[in-house]
C-alpha cells in the first residue's frame, strides 16, 4: 500500500493531510507494546505479532499477552486508583480530558490512517471514528462543567472489538474515567494500535496511574477472568463476539452495572417508499459501510411481494456500483473483513447457501488486493424464513432480503431476529411509519435514511457510568 499522491484524486486540504498521515504510519517504528497496569509496562514474554488486514505485510509490532494474574492485578491497581480519582475535582478531570481532546484534534489524520491500516475501515469511515470521539469527549466535558448528577460507581471493565475499533472503547473508557471512575480496558484484538496511540496522550495529559490500565487479549481468558472480577462496578461491552454471551447472565447481577452495545442486524423494512432507487440505495450503504462490519450495520432487508421485484431490481442495480478495494483510496466503498478468519467465515457462509445468492460472494484478488482479507459482499433473496442469515447477525458484509406476504408479516420479520441497536423503515406512508415506531423494539428507528444515522458507542454518555 502506497499513498495516494495524484494530486486531483487528493486535492482537498484534509486528503492531503490524510496522505500524508497514512505514508507516516506506514513507516512507523514497530516495537513491542504491553499491557499497561497501575502505570506499569507488563510483559509476559508471550508475544503476538499485530497484522493488518488491508495488506498481512503491514506490521505494527509485537503485542504482549497478559499472564494468568494479570487481570486481577489491574483491578486492583484501578481500585486503588479509584480512591483518589472519585475525589479529584471535576474541573480538574475535565481539564485534563480537555487536554487529551486537543491532542486528538491535532493528530486526528495520523490516528485515523492508523485506524484505516489497523482495521480497514475507509478514510471516511476512519476520520468519522476519530470525530465521534472527540464529540463523546467534548460532551462528556461540557456535561461535567454543568454539574451532571451522580456518583462515580468505580472500577469499570471495557470491552471492545473490531465494530468500532477507536470511538467506542476510548469513547466508553474517557467517559467512565471523566464520571471518577478508573478503567481496564480489553481493545479489539485484532486492531488494537489506535487505543495504544490514546494512551499515549492520557499520560502526557498526566492522567494518574492506574485510572487507565490496559490488557491485550487475543485468546478471550483474560475477558473471562476481568468480567469475573467481584470488585469491578460495571462492565461495558461493545461489538460483536462469541465471547460476549457469557457477559449476558452479567446483567442479572443488581450491583454490577451492566452496559451493551451488541452488533446486531438493525433490520430494514421497505414498504411504499417515495423512491424505490432510494431505498435500494439506503440498503447497500446500510448493508455494506466497513464490510458489514459497524456496530450499525443493517444485515436484513424486509420487502412484501408486491414490491420485490422492483426493489430487488433496483438493489442490484445499485450493488454493481460497489468498489472494493484499498481503503486509503478516496473511490474505494468497501475495504477488507477484519481479518482470515472472518474472510474464511463469509466464503463458507455463501457456499451453503448458494441456490439463494443473488449478487456477489467471492473473495477479491488482484495486485492489490491478493495480500489482504477483501471479499465482494453476498446479497441473498428467499432464503428460508427460518434460515440464520434471517436472525442472526454474522458482522460481515452480507445481506440477506427477506419477503413477506403483507405488512403485518412484514412487521414480524423486522423484530423477528437479533435486531441490534437499530431498525429502520423506507416509506412515505405516515400511518406505517407510526406503526413502526409503535413495533419496534430497539433504542433507535432509522427512517427514510441508511442505518448509518444510529451511529456508534450511543451509550458513551457520561450519565450512564454514574449511580
Amino acid at each position: 500500500m502506497t499513498p495516494n499522491t495524484n494530486d486531483d484524486a487528493s486535492g482537498s486540504d484534509a486528503d492531503k493531510k490524510f496522505d500524508g498521515a497514512l505514508n507516516s504510519v506506514l513507516h512507523i517504528d514497530k516495537k513491542d507494546y504491553p499491557c499497561y497496569v497501575g502505570g506499569l509496562k507488563i510483559a509476559s514474554g508471550n508475544e503476538y505479532v499485530v497484522k493488518s488486514p488491508v495488506d498481512e505485510s503491514i506490521q505494527f509490532g509485537r503485542f504482549q499477552e497478559p499472564e494468568e494474574d494479570l487481570p486481577d492485578s489491574a483491578v486492583d491497581a484501578a481500585k486503588e486508583a479509584f480512591r483518589s480519582w472519585s475525589r479529584t475535582e471535576p474541573a480538574k478531570r475535565a481539564g485534563m480530558f480537555e487536554m487529551v481532546a486537543d491532542m486528538i484534534r491535532k493528530q486526528k489524520y495520523r490516528i485515523a490512517a492508523a485506524v484505516t491500516l489497523s482495521s480497514g475501515m475507509t478514510r471516511k469511515g476512519s476520520i468519522y471514528e476519530v470525530d465521534r470521539l472527540i464529540e463523546i469527549i467534548d460532551d462528556g466535558i461540557k456535561k461535567l462543567r454543568e454539574g451532571v448528577k451522580g456518583r462515580p460507581i468505580g472500577v469499570w471493565a471495557i470491552i471492545s472489538e473490531y465494530n468500532s475499533p477507536l470511538a467506542a472503547p476510548m469513547g466508553h473508557a474517557i467517559s467512565a474515567m471523566l464520571a471518577g471512575n478508573t478503567v481496564v480496558l480489553i481493545p479489539p484484538k485484532e486492531c488494537p494500535f489506535p487505543v495504544y496511540m490514546i494512551y499515549d496522550m492520557l499520560v502526557n495529559a498526566a492522567v494518574p496511574d492506574g485510572v487507565f490500565n490496559l490488557i491485550f487479549d487475543r485468546r478471550g481468558k483474560a475477558t473471562r477472568s476481568l468480567t469475573e472480577n467481584v470488585n469491578l462496578g460495571g462492565i461495558a461491552a461493545i461489538g460483536r463476539s462469541d465471547r460476549f454471551e457469557d457477559l449476558m447472565f452479567a446483567s442479572v447481577d443488581d450491583e454490577l452495572v451492566f452496559i451493551s452495545e451488541f452488533k446486531g442486524m438493525n433490520p430494514l423494512m421497505i414498504y411504499r417508499p417515495a423512491s424505490m432507487q432510494a431505498a435500494a440505495e439506503a440498503a447497500i450503504s446500510s448493508a455494506f459501510s466497513y464490510s458489514g462490519q459497524r456496530t450499525d450495520s443493517c444485515s436484513k432487508v424486509i420487502v412484501t411481494a408486491g414490491e420485490q421485484k422492483q426493489f430487488i431490481d433496483c438493489l442490484l442495480a445499485a450493488a454493481k456500483d460497489i468498489t472494493v478495494g484499498d481503503p486509503a483510496e478516496k473511490g474505494t466503498h468497501i475495504g477488507p473483513v477484519i481479518s482470515k478468519e472472518s474472510m474464511d467465515v463469509f466464503l463458507r457462509t455463501v457456499r451453503g447457501a448458494r441456490d439463494h445468492l443473488i449478487f456477489g460472494g467471492k473473495r477479491v484478488s488482484d495486485e492489490t488486493t491478493e495480500a489482504g482479507y477483501y471479499v465482494m459482499p453476498a446479497i441473498f433473496a428467499g432464503l428460508p424464513e427460518d434460515h440464520e442469515l434471517n436472525g442472526m447477525d454474522h458482522s460481515l458484509p452480507i445481506l440477506s432480503v427477506q419477503i413477506a406476504d403483507d405488512l403485518n408479516e412484514a412487521m414480524e420479520m423486522a423484530g423477528d431476529c437479533e435486531t441490534g441497536p437499530g431498525s429502520g423503515i423506507m416509506s412515505k406512508d405516515e400511518k406505517v411509519i407510526e406503526r413502526f415506531l409503535g413495533e419496534a423494539d430497539t433504542d433507535v428507528v432509522y427512517i427514510n435514511g441508511p442505518s448509518s444515522v444510529i451511529g456508534t458507542a450511543l451509550k458513551a454518555d457520561i450519565a450512564n457510568f454514574m449511580r
